[in-house]
């Protein structure tokens, strides 16, 4: 079984333009989305695109991307490429609230009438790994992947803009890359007459 391949983009929009043009980078798990963007991501689950009446609609729109069941058209996407699904939700939110309905033992009747149905629309959901700006980061206590001289030529393409670079330069100097063994520690020294012995320095 394959593991699913998320999108790696700076929002979703960008993510579902990649997906249509059949370009864009993608990772299975949170470290090679990292290392592919060469930035923090995070994973996120966002709607995305217009929202449509019908479910026919939906499914003509995003044809190729999201499992279809209609007979004729059937399809089912590749298990790595499963992070996009139709969602159903109401059109309006503040009309869809209603109390719970009371017994009214009127006119014979126990129950009132049912109200109309809700009105409702579909609308693309699209889970993907989002490129964490140094800004971002560091608001969720992520510590940035490198310096910032690091960062300001490799990790977004782009220049970092004054506040990324105060944020970085607020948080604490971590290594680009793990520390090398060393042949001796920062209080070794080798003797004088005969370099090939190391001795400690107290």
């Amino acid at each position: 079984m394959s593991l699913i391949a998320y999108p790696i983009a700076a929002d979703a929009h960008e993510a579902l333009t990649r997906l249509k043009a059949g370009e864009g980078l993608r990772a299975v798990r949170e470290k090679e989305a990292e290392l592919a963007a060469k930035a923090r991501v995070a994973f996120v689950t966002q709607t995305v695109g217009p929202v449509y009446e019908s479910r026919n609609e939906a499914l003509d729109a995003y044809a190729g991307l999201v499992e279809d069941d209609r007979k004729g058209r059937t399809f089912m996407p590749a298990e790595s490429d499963r992070f996009c699904v139709l969602t159903c939700r109401i059109r309006d939110p503040k009309r869809g609230k209603s109390k719970p309905m009371q017994p009214v033992f009127a006119e014979g009747q126990r129950w009132p009438q049912k109200r109309e149905p809700v009105a409702s629309v579909w609308q693309l959901s699209l889970s993907y790994w989002k490129i964490m700006t140094v800004a971002q980061a560091k608001a969720a206590g992520i510590p940035p992947i490198g310096q910032a001289r690091h960062l300001r030529k490799k990790a977004t393409g782009r220049d970092l803009t004054p506040e990324e670079i105060a944020a970085l330069s607020q948080g604490p100097l971590m290594a680009a890359r793990p520390q090398k063994a060393l042949d001796f520690g920062l209080f070794d020294f080798p003797l004088p007459e005969n370099p090939a012995i190391i001795i400690a320095d107290e």
